[in-house]
């Protein structure tokens, strides 16, 4: 069950990129494989909220995190097993601010939860070792 996880996972966010690149950051919740009562976590509110659910919490997140910047664009620099139904995803995001002009880079990690063969949570942390403390990991 853990390398189908980590599989959907990849799937799902290949479908999340493709998305993107016809504006509509939501596609990835045309599968199946996304349950309906999905929620996005991030660990310090954003416009107040902390939980986005469901297709339509996940585009008001990413409309919400991408609108003073240009060119945003993120990708998984590594896919890790954690077991227990956990996938984690170690990002980096860059973007370059649209007032400032400044060019920006992150690097955050993600915890994806299955539950029954379908995505429920994707938890996201702040750097790449919160993530991995999460499922009791080390880099």
């Amino acid at each position: 069950m853990a390398r189908k996880n980590l599989a959907l996972a990849q799937r799902l966010f290949e479908d999340f990129q493709a998305g993107l690149e016809h504006g509509d950051p939501g596609a990835w919740f045309d599968s199946e494989d996304v349950a309906d009562d999905f929620a996005w976590i991030v660990p310090t509110p954003l416009d107040g909220t902390s939980v986005w659910r469901a297709r339509e919490g996940f585009v008001a997140f990413m409309r919400t995190w991408t609108e003073q910047f240009e060119d945003w664009s993120i990708r998984v620099e590594r896919w890790i097993d954690a077991g227990q139904n956990r996938v984690v995803a170690l990002t980096r995001q860059t973007a370059t601010g649209k007032g400032s002009g400044v060019p920006v880079e992150l690097t955050l990690g993600q915890v994806w939860e299955f539950e029954a063969g379908r995505l429920a949570r994707v938890r996201a942390y702040l750097t790449h070792a919160e993530a991995l403390e999460a499922v009791g990991l080390r880099e």
